[in-house]
């Protein structure tokens, strides 16, 4: 991770290499005095550190690993000063020069995006809505000024304790194709002579992995668009799946929008305002006929009561009853049993409820009130099988308006459709 970050209580930077060779804490870099190391990226370190006078004030400082990537450095300097704005973390110094050579930019008490995801998972779609249109308005500040980022992901974006967002590490910019050409002919994330490079192929727009194509400003949009996947469904894209594809409920905006990120050129997004667009316009309240079926649904289920129930199982165990207990007498009931434990099993697991469920209006769901997934129906049913061998304790909390046992474990619930 390049970001500049840290935390009310910092804890170890994620790699286990020691510092660079010379550096520590109490070592004086200018007028700046290293405290303590917080971050470790592909070809530099982040410290924090305090003025060697004015010990209040507290900045990040970047170092590199070897003072051969001074060149990467003064790149980074260079790049990130010539932008402005509010989202994009300011260069309060640069020494090059200096031995170890290295960059002074504001220190973001807080974590970053990927620290986020990692302790959180998915966020809400309203917070990926807030976080994404921030970094938006950190990416058009640097395509204002012929800046390409090409290295945005969750690790270079960074949120303050006030949940203010900023873009930063700017060290690839657009002088990475040599780099990025030994990446793609290695097959990994190491050039030959075995140094790190900062970027990541999942975050990579195609043409950038061309050494050949003209990469612009719409590079970072098809990053943003990798990054906006993560925020809704807390996992990395995989072919061409959609974010509501792994997380069902969501408005088929967020797809559409992934759509015209996640593409090859010429169908991705034309600028940063076309995605700022579309941001503005999630941030609104979603038209009524966006509400998906199974939206509508969960809002007409309520909780089904014992009464529901028990109407749902004499119709279900009627035809078993007229088998055990009519003309054929089958098996003195043991047969008819078995057969309708089968039924009821079979039906719940395939298609989340049996026909006298459906009849009666009762529904399998899970406790966000979509519909349970096969795996959780056929939990249920075997958990409440079980139950019944113990003359139907499960049910017991019922009686008290709580869920079952089985629907407990199952993490679902049986619900009644108005």
């Amino acid at each position: 991770m390049d970001a500049v970050e840290t935390s009310a209580s910092p804890s170890p930077p994620p790699e286990e290499e020691g510092p660079s060779a010379g550096l520590g804490p109490g070592t004086r870099l200018g007028e700046w005095v290293l405290e303590e190391r917080i971050g470790r990226g592909g070809y530099a370190e982040v410290w924090r550190a305090r003025h060697n006078a004015l010990n209040e004030r507290r900045v990040a400082i970047k170092v590199p690993h070897d003072p051969a990537f001074a060149a990467a450095l003064r790149r980074e300097g260079v790049l990130q000063d010539g932008v402005s704005g509010e989202h994009v973390l300011e260069v309060l110094g640069l020494d090059p020069d200096h031995e170890p050579p290295y960059l002074v930019v504001p220190l973001v008490e807080g974590r970053s995006l990927r620290a986020l995801l990692d302790a959180e998972g998915a966020l809400s779609p309203a917070e990926a809505v807030r976080i994404l249109r921030q970094v938006c308005l950190g990416l058009r500040a640097a395509h204002a000024r012929g800046v390409v980022h090409r290295d945005l992901k969750p690790e270079n974006i960074l949120l303050d304790r006030e949940g203010r967002v900023f873009v930063s590490d700017f060290g690839l910019g657009l002088a990475a194709a040599a780099a990025t050409e030994e990446l793609l002919a290695s097959g990994s994330l190491r050039t030959q002579s075995g140094k790190e490079i900062a970027g990541t192929l999942l975050y990579m727009a195609p043409e950038q992995r061309d050494p050949t194509a003209q990469v612009d400003a719409r590079a970072d949009l098809y990053a943003l668009g990798v990054v906006l996947f993560e925020l809704l469904t807390g996992e990395a894209p995989c072919g061409g799946e959609l974010p509501s594809e792994v997380r069902p409920g969501l408005d088929p905006r967020f797809d559409a929008l992934f759509k015209r990120l996640c593409v090859r050129l010429p169908a991705r997004a034309a600028s940063v305002d076309e995605v700022l667009a579309a941001l503005e316009d999630l941030s609104a309240e979603p038209p009524r006929s966006v509400a998906s079926a199974a939206d509508q649904a969960a809002l007409r289920a309520v909780g089904a009561g014992l009464l529901w129930r028990l109407v749902a199982f004499g119709v279900d165990a009627l035809p078993f009853w007229l088998l055990a207990f009519g003309p054929l007498r089958l098996g003195r009931g043991l047969l008819p049993l078995g057969l309708y434990l089968l039924y009821d099993i079979a039906c719940t697991a395939a298609f989340g409820r049996t026909l006298g469920r459906k009849l009666v209006g009762l529904r399998l769901v899970d406790r966000s009130g979509r519909p349970a997934t096969g795996a959780q129906r056929f939990l249920r049913e075997c958990l409440r099988v079980l139950s019944l061998g113990f003359c139907g304790l499960g049910y017991l909390p019922v009686l008290l308006g709580q869920p079952s046992f089985h629907d407990v474990f199952a993490d679902t619930r049986v619900v009644h459709d108005r």
